[in-house]
Order: C-alpha cells, then structure tokens, then sequence
C-alpha cells in the first residue's frame, strides 16, 4: 500500500517511478524501508494511507507513511528512502543528484 501510494504521489506530481531523458533511464530504487506498528489492522478493515515528503536534499527522497485504521487512529507509520540513479544498458545503475525537474515537481506539484 505504501508503494503505491508513493506511484500516485509520483503520478500526481507529474513524474513517475521511471523517467526518461536524452541520457537515458532514470529510477527511484530504496535505499531503506521501515514500519512501525502502533495498532494492529484487521483483516480486510479499510485504512487511508497518507504520505508526507520528510526529506529532499537533491541526493535522497524520504516519504513518512501514517496508516490510518478504520477508527481514525494511527496504526502504522512507515518510511522509504529512495535516491535517484541512472540505468544504463548492460551496466550497473549508479547515482545521480536528483534532476530539477523532479526536485520543482515534488516541491510544487507542478508538472516538468
């Protein structure tokens, strides 16, 4: 649930999980990912999920997740931390500083 929130954020915001440029492709693996239970979650049961943008430093992207159970009370909190790397054929991804448009997208919600 929290990766796809985290797609619709991305899609929201006019960027996706894999972007394409004239150097090539582009990608947001995790560098970390953690939950936190404070509640448990029942089968079945309906929960919203909320996502806050914690960090964007230019290197790394951190989102907080809170699910929300079905009474309104914080069940899970969890985090990813994502960078951005390139991918070239036949290589090994490597990092790169996280291009201004995605930086200008996620800062404003406006579309590169």
């Amino acid at each position: 649930m929290m990766e796809e929130t985290e797609y619709a954020f991305l899609r929201s915001r006019g960027v996706s999980v894999v972007l394409y440029d004239d150097r090539g492709t582009m990608g947001f693996p995790r560098l970390s990912a953690s939950v936190e239970v404070h509640e448990p979650i029942g089968f079945d049961e309906a929960i919203e999920v909320q996502l806050r943008l914690k960090k964007l430093d230019g290197k790394q992207i951190v989102y907080v997740f809170d699910l929300i159970n079905s009474t309104g009370v914080l069940a899970v909190e969890g985090r990813f931390k994502v960078a951005c790397c390139r991918f070239p054929d036949r290589l090994p991804p490597y990092a790169i500083l996280l291009p201004e448009f995605v930086v200008q997208a996620l800062q404003t919600g406006d579309k590169p």
